[in-house]
């Protein structure tokens, strides 16, 4: 596949963007060796690009650190990858009077002056956020990042692969649907109306895998996550089966 036609397939993203992906792609086939992305990219992004792997004629994979991660860096390899260039810390910042949330972390770290990019998923437990992190920003991290919002806080440099590692909180709910159009699924969801569905999605409320998508017909696939602001944010699972009215039966994870 040649750099035209990769843009084409990727053009939801920011050409410089896209570029220097097939760029490290190229790089990877010519020198043998693995190569990774340099940050964190939401679902659309690592799974577009990992449909193109037959056509780009290399080996693509993804990696969160968290199960279910949601961010993940891309690496490029001719063969396996046994690890990637990334770090999980932990951010503790218990505190009695503040009740600190993932907004509360999340903006405490980019007011450091680092992209977005360079953070994977965060995620909140036992008083503390772990955080999946580019390995070159850690000593910075470490360094700089001495408080959350007015609570003190101290950063541990975590295995990635210890047993302490949270797990996302989800609730599994059965949700029975007409169809898996947008509009549907969202008003099922959010036991909101038909119309009251439609106009999220047009007002741009409504993401999916963290894009806008304006259109209300659009199919809903599985393993997709739908953000609608307001009221939380789903994964849709599997189809499960169909009711006797005929119905489809979908398995979606609630975030908590």
């Amino acid at each position: 596949m040649n750099k035209k036609d990769f843009l084409n397939k990727v053009s939801f993203l920011e050409n410089n963007i896209a570029s220097n992906i097939y760029d490290k792609i190229i790089l990877a086939k010519k020198i043998n060796k693995v190569i990774c992305t340099g940050e964190f990219y939401t679902p659309k992004t690592w799974k577009t690009i990992e449909s193109l792997s037959e056509e780009l004629g290399i080996n693509i994979y993804s990696y969160g650190i968290f199960e279910d991660a949601e961010r993940k860096v891309i690496a490029f390899s001719n063969d396996h990858v046994y690890c990637y260039p990334v770090t999980l810390i932990r951010v503790n910042g218990k505190s009695k009077f503040n009740n600190l949330r993932h907004k509360d972390y999340l903006g405490s770290l980019m007011a450091l002056g680092v992209k977005r990019e360079k953070f994977g998923d965060l995620i909140l437990s036992n008083d503390g956020c772990y955080v999946a992190v580019q390995e070159e920003i850690v000593d910075y991290i470490k360094m700089n990042l001495v408080s959350i919002g007015k609570t003190h806080c101290t950063i541990d440099v975590l295995d990635i692969y210890s047993s302490e590692i949270p797990k996302y909180d989800f609730q599994k709910i059965i949700v029975n649907v007409s169809s898996l159009r947008i509009d549907c699924v969202v008003s099922t969801l959010c036991n909101i109306s038909r119309s009251k569905a439609e106009e999220l999605v047009k007002q741009g409320k409504v993401l999916v895998d963290y894009s806008e998508d304006f259109r209300k017909n659009k199919i809903l696939n599985s393993d997709t996550i739908i953000t609608v602001r307001g009221y939380g944010k789903f994964k849709i699972v599997e189809e499960v089966g169909w009711t006797n009215s005929g119905k489809i039966k979908i398995l979606v994870k609630k975030f908590i």
